[in-house]
């Protein structure tokens, strides 16, 4: 643990985005752990939870055009600068429990009613879970991507790999190189936003120092659940049916067209069994659409947290039907 060096990573990275977060610990009394989040601007509150082995910084760019909202960027449990858990989530009940209780738990120890709520991969899990679980406390939901819990396509090799847990527990336990991390960032669909810059070299720096000089990636190993495994995906981890048909809370996916989780028939699918979903799917986007194309991903998040719709209703209905 390096965490100095991890804050200079992340300073970088705010900086080039041009935003100074503050900063503070939170007690989450349902969980049991401290997690740390970074917060800016003003306005309506809006909790950002950040998929698998990652931190509350990988969602800087999205935050730094979200003017109008107070972004709460969290550190999950166990990753970045926050406590591990002091259990495991390999037991199904023990994940959908703590699944429900994440959110609310951010939500209580930020001294707040009711927030909205940005997810994406298994941070998308969370979302779900705790918007059928607490209606009224979670005002919108907006997901990026595919999200733990939906049918799955094509793992990429490095993450089924990584499922292994003898293989699992080295990956822990090896320093990753730049080379390695640029090349799993393209297999889950990054390579343009690569080329182009829009995964800058600061975000590449950052992210190479979370799995250098932080316990994230053990952690996560540790904890579980085993998502991936080399044959596939955990079906475990999938949210039924009639979870996903209690959830009222309005609900918007912005779903990359490239994303190798899951494409746009299993995107499309997934949505209908939530009431009233809203689904975009984004051509030549990967799993992280908020990269591949901030400006839209924030003008679309800033008008459906503000209580507009992003898809008309004609469009919608035919989502139910089709």
């Amino acid at each position: 643990m390096n965490e100095p060096r991890y804050r200079e990573a992340e300073q970088r990275l705010w900086e080039s985005v041009g935003l100074t977060p503050t900063e503070r610990q939170l007690r989450l009394d349902r969980t049991g752990v401290t997690v740390r989040v970074q917060e800016v601007g003003e306005g309506p509150a809006v909790v950002f939870v950040h998929g698998a082995s990652n931190s509350g910084v990988s969602w800087a760019p999205l935050a730094a055009r979200l003017d109008g909202f107070r972004c709460v960027l969290v550190d999950r449990p166990g990753c970045g600068l926050s406590e591990p858990l002091p259990y495991t989530l390999d037991d199904p009940e023990r994940l959908g429990a703590y699944g429900d209780a994440l959110i609310v738990d951010v939500i209580d120890a930020l001294g707040l009613d009711h927030a909205h709520v940005v997810a994406t991969s298994f941070g998308g899990y969370f979302a779900l879970r705790g918007a059928a679980a607490h209606p009224g406390r979670v005002d919108r939901v907006v997901e990026f991507g595919w999200t733990v819990g939906a049918p799955v396509g094509a793992v990429p090799l490095m993450l089924r790999i990584g499922g292994i847990p003898t293989f699992g527990r080295l990956a822990g336990m090896v320093p990753p190189t730049e080379r390695a991390v640029r090349a799993m960032l393209r297999s889950i669909g990054l390579r343009g936003a690569l080329a182009s810059g829009r995964f800058s070299q600061q975000m590449v720096d950052t992210y190479l120092s979370l799995l250098r000089d932080t316990n994230t990636m053990r952690n996560e190993l540790k904890a579980g659940p085993h998502t991936f495994r080399f044959r596939g995906f955990n079906k475990s981890v999938f949210l039924p049916q009639r979870l996903l048909g209690t959830i009222h809370t309005p609900t918007y996916f912005l779903w990359g067209e490239d994303d190798p989780m899951g494409d746009a028939e299993i995107a499309r699918q997934f949505v209908r069994n939530i009431p009233g979903a809203e689904i975009e799917m984004m051509p030549g986007a990967g799993h992280a659409v908020w990269i591949d194309d901030p400006d839209h991903a924030a003008a679309t998040t800033r008008r459906f947290l503000s209580g507009g719709r992003v898809i008309d209703e004609e469009a919608t209905e035919r989502l139910r039907t089709s």
